[in-house]
């Protein structure tokens, strides 16, 4: 079997045609835990869960120990489950060649799913995972469960909120998306905190503005927001609030800095011709597509020049946050008063 996505997945699982292995990874941390648990309540029944149901966290156990488990015959049903989550496949080039050979005479009636959460499955810079990709899809389904779209997700975002008995419009569920990031579990967090405030009525972009929870995404946006309006009062109160939340001054740089890196990018393909929503082929706009057109609207009064020296303010204070003692805060408050001044220059 190939390497397959959700659509697929969702497709064996419908159909109980299962895969005998299964290396489940990838960025979205919901949508791997979402079908891993649909997987586990398909092949196993809760009665006989003690006997066909065996989990391992990480390394806490040998392959060939896990291996044997996969050869026990399950006790009244069709299938035992094996779920190993974040083993470190890539560490030991002795258990990929362990887990290969079994691969060549596996156990009819046993399941065998790695996922992968906090441990990245890296095919492009890692020989190894490739290796273990490639195994995986030859002897079952290697399934990568990247983030969705920003269309797809406000897609959900309706259709969950109908479910729920509350509607909202595809934009507000866009501009949802934009205030507390594209995270599913997240999403659905402050969903169900909308729906349960306006119970069978429709969600409106202030109860979004009254009740959502802000991303530090979200907030340092508002921050640059303000510095590209040269409005210093509202920059530095927000600033302010970011501080007291105890938000760490390298974080919110780098929030900052990505602001101004989709403002280049987005300048530099209009001087190129190209149109900004092809940027997303080329970098990791993924589910975050709202980041290029806040870019193109904001870079609109701003040269190419200032953008280049807003970027060189920013790595230097960068490099000052992680390499000297002077107080974090105070370096940040200074670039934010460097970058005010830069917009008048």
């Amino acid at each position: 079997m190939p390497k397959i996505g959700e659509k697929e997945l969702k497709e064996q699982i419908k159909t109980e045609d299962f895969s005998p292995v299964y290396l489940i990874y990838g960025e979205e941390s919901y949508l791997k835990e979402y079908y891993v648990g649909k997987l586990k309540n398909k092949l196993v029944d809760e009665a006989f869960a003690d006997f066909n149901f065996h989990q391992y966290e990480g390394k806490d156990a040998s392959i060939s120990d896990i291996l044997q488990n996969a050869d026990m015959i399950p006790m009244m049903g069709a299938y035992s489950l094996v779920l190993v989550h974040d083993y470190p496949l890539d560490k030991s080039q002795k258990d990929i060649d362990e887990l290969k050979a079994y691969f060549k005479d596996m156990s009819p009636t046993c399941v065998i799913i790695f996922w992968y959460d906090s441990i990245e499955v890296d095919t492009k810079k890692s020989a190894k995972w490739r290796s273990v990709e490639t195994a995986f899809a030859k002897a079952g389904s290697a399934v990568n469960l990247e983030k969705r779209t920003e269309s797809e997700l406000a897609k959900l975002i309706v259709n969950s909120a109908k479910k729920r008995g509350c509607t909202l419009t595809p934009d507000l569920a866009r501009y949802i998306i934009s205030v507390v990031g594209s995270d599913i579990q997240t999403i659905f967090s402050e969903l169900e905190k909308f729906c349960s405030f306006v119970g069978e009525g429709e969600i409106t972009k202030q109860v979004v503005d009254d009740l959502a929870i802000k991303s530090l995404q979200a907030r340092v946006y508002d921050l640059s927001k303000f510095i590209l309006r040269g409005d210093s009062d509202s920059a530095y109160t927000v600033l302010g609030t970011l501080f007291s939340q105890k938000e760490e001054p390298i974080a919110i740089l780098a929030v900052i800095s990505s602001c101004y890196i989709d403002m280049y990018r987005v300048k530099c393909a209009k001087a190129a011709g190209a149109n900004e929503s092809e940027l997303s082929q080329y970098f990791s706009y993924k589910g975050r597509e709202f980041l290029i057109r806040n870019a193109a609207r904001d870079c609109r009064n701003i040269s190419i020049d200032n953008l280049r020296r807003a970027i060189d303010i920013i790595a230097d204070t960068d490099e000052m946050l992680k390499s000297t003692s002077i107080d974090k805060n105070i370096l940040l408050e200074e670039t934010v008063a460097k970058l005010l001044m830069l917009r008048h220059a």
